[in-house]
């Protein structure tokens, strides 16, 4: 019996997809078609994905079955290219799966038009079961076109809609067979893969049809991917992409084109360069790359090619010097790779919302050494986590070593960050670093230095000043600051300088010192914090009192413990409701005599309790850590030497 040719090669690389393989089949088992095959590669899985790529097979003929140990995912799609029979090949990556019979519709537009490729849409479809198109829609003029490969890159990327997944597209494989494409061993190779694909088909019929469900998970391939491995292969695209460019003419009708690849190597590099940043490993090697060739082919450009690669090189400049501004780093650059005897490490993982550390560099003792660089992260005594954050650092969960101690650093409210209060993750801790009083090392918002600059008296006189402004843009909400807000602002005008309910413009903004020098200008000063809870009392308390105006405070239920002097702030318990709070304001700010009550405290001395807590803050927090790493651990938080994970949450 003769053997009749597929109409389609399905290519479908499996590795470790137990739990979604079967709907990735059942998806194209149900296609309307009568010949056509699945090429299952099964890529070294440690699961049961291989049992049951090979049930599938037994009972359907034209379901082909391979295992082989694990080569990657561009070697084996590779593997299927080689193997498949069929007039047009479709890649299915196998946590995924088709829409309905939509592919057949894209499938009967290429053939009939004897077209080297055929484009639809995918749809990103998220955990919480939400699903949705990533790119702008395709432009009009396109859809239902054949137009040539080069010329439908160049339109699609001049309209930001390019879409460079290799599964968005289908290809006629005796094409791909003559032009010898194959995918490259490195990660995001899609990238490569397409560009070369457009710039050779002399055929592609553009669709607007939505076929291809595409799986947002954790654990896939794209979420696992380690940083330094994803940057050493975007910088390879990258210089690829240079390379297809430099292939055509800019004084020739590929400027179009020539410009628009430029601009794709460009945003690799700039998010290759934006990762960069994130980069604390000194064994880390910068790959070579050609970003500043932008300088020689810029005026070459067309206007809006230049116009982005000019925004795509600025970005990605600054990454560069974010990541050799921490190479040069006192934290670096001080650092002996052979720790002498008896001298303690303390590596800090990830600083504070990755600013620069403001760790006093004379006061650390001589037998302690602190660095950020995370090749000592398995010999270090003390490992720090700013925890908050820790899930934009972490690529892989963490095993604890032993005899090394972990700190728990965090200066965020527990209700806004609730893995920070699930009892077996903070157990892998032995210590904690954080606002509240009973903490290991207390690092609180007020610093030693308010002892001083607390009692200074206000630079504007009362009738100079406005009355009452806010600056608040967290989206953080667990006090209810937000409702209260609204209820008050019906009966008294608060100046908002913030995203929150603002209806005020901050003419300079540099920061700090913008925020201290407008809160000058006013009698009071909204300090909502964003939560409710003990000693969390934070810097929207104190800016206003260094700043010589009146704190309007919704927060910690302790605050009386953290204020600086009596009847230093407005408490809106005092108050039954907004509109009683509002109408003691307005009084207030008409009052000098009842406004200046609240400016007494500071011709007093400072309350004993509120010393005691400055006092305490006369050693940094970070040097305080260096003399306990010399000291018996505590008993209340020492798990043992058991190993344990810490995972991103």
């Amino acid at each position: 019996m003769k053997h009749e040719t597929p109409v389609l090669s399905f290519i479908i690389p499996i590795y470790n997809v137990e739990l979604y393989l079967p709907a990735c089949l059942e998806s194209v088992l149900h296609l309307p078609l009568t010949n056509f095959e699945i090429i299952l590669i099964d890529d070294g899985s440690t699961d049961n994905s291989g049992r049951i790529a090979d049930k599938y097979a037994e009972n359907y003929s034209h379901i082909h079955v391979i295992h082989q140990t694990n080569a990657g995912l561009s070697a084996t799609r590779n593997r299927g290219v080689e193997l498949a029979e069929g007039n047009y090949i479709a890649f299915l990556d196998s946590d995924d799966w088709l829409i309905g019979d939509q592919i057949v519709d894209i499938y009967l537009q290429t053939s009939q038009a004897n077209a080297d490729m055929g484009m639809g849409n995918s749809l990103f479809c998220y955990p919480d079961g939400s699903n949705g198109n990533p790119f702008a829609p395709i432009p009009q003029n396109l859809i239902g076109q054949t137009i040539d490969g080069k010329y439908c890159f160049t339109e699609l990327m001049k309209q930001n809609v390019y879409p460079p997944m290799v599964y968005n597209y289908i290809y006629r494989r005796e094409w791909l067979l003559s032009h010898q494409l194959r995918f490259e061993s490195v990660l995001h190779e899609d990238e490569l893969w397409t560009p070369i694909a457009l710039c050779y088909a002399r055929r592609i019929v553009v669709t607007n049809i939505d076929f291809y469900d595409y799986r947002q998970r954790e654990g896939s391939i794209m979420t696992s991917l380690r940083r330094e491995k994803r940057i050493h292969d975007l910088f390879f695209i990258a210089d690829r992409l240079i390379r297809l460019a430099e292939n055509y003419r800019f004084d020739s009708d590929d400027k179009n084109l020539k410009s628009q690849l430029y601009v794709r190597s460009y945003l690799l590099y700039k998010i290759a360069f934006s990762s960069l940043a994130h980069i604390h490993d000194t064994r880390f090697i910068l790959p070579t790359h050609h970003l500043y060739q932008l300088f020689a082919i810029k005026n070459k450009l067309t206007a809006d090619a230049r116009n982005t690669c000019i925004n795509q090189y600025k970005t990605a400049k600054q990454g560069l010097k974010s990541y050799l501004k921490w190479r040069n780093s006192y934290w670096i650059r001080k650092l002996t790779y052979e720790i002498p005897p008896e001298t303690k490490l303390i590596l800090i993982f990830n600083t504070m919302w990755n600013k620069p550390l403001d760790i006093p560099i004379q006061k650390i003792p001589a037998n302690c050494i602190i660095t950020t660089d995370r090749r000592f992260l398995s010999t270090a005594d003390f490992v720090v986590f700013h925890l908050p954050d820790l899930s934009n650092e972490l690529e892989e969960d963490l095993d604890k070593p032993e005899e090394q101690k972990w700190v728990a650093w965090s200066l965020e409210c527990e209700e806004n960050y609730h893995f920070l209060k699930d009892p077996e993750f903070m157990e892998v801790f032995d210590y904690k670093m954080s606002y509240h009083q009973d903490a290991d090392i207390v690092y609180p918002y007020y610093r030693y230095e308010y002892r001083k600059e607390l009692i200074l008296m206000p630079e504007f006189s009362f009738h100079e000043k406005k009355d009452i402004c806010m600056m608040i843009s967290s989206p953080f909400n667990q006090s209810g600051r937000q409702e209260y807000l609204q209820e008050l602002m019906q009966y008294i005008l608060i100046d908002s300088y913030g995203k929150l309910f603002n209806n005020c413009k901050l003419e300079k903004d540099s920061g700090q010192d913008s925020k201290m020098e407008l809160y000058r200008q006013y009698k009071f000063v909204i300090a909502f914090e964003n939560s409710r809870a003990n000693d969390y009392v934070t810097e929207k308390f104190y800016d206003p009192l260094l700043a010589g105006a009146v704190p309007i405070y919704l927060g910690a239920p302790n605050i009386e413990t953290f204020a600086p002097g009596e009847n230093c702030s407005v408490d809106i318990r005092n108050f039954s409701s907004p509109k009683e709070l509002a109408a003691f304001l307005i009084e207030a700010c008409k009052n000098e005599k009842i406004y200046n009550k609240f400016l007494q405290w500071k011709k007093e001395p400072l309350k004993p309790e509120f010393m005691k807590k400055i006092e305490a803050q006369r050693v940094h927090p970070f040097i305080r850590l260096c003399h306990l790493l010399h000291l018996p651990p505590p008993t209340s938080r020492y798990y043992g030497a058991r190993k344990k994970n810490a995972h991103r949450s």
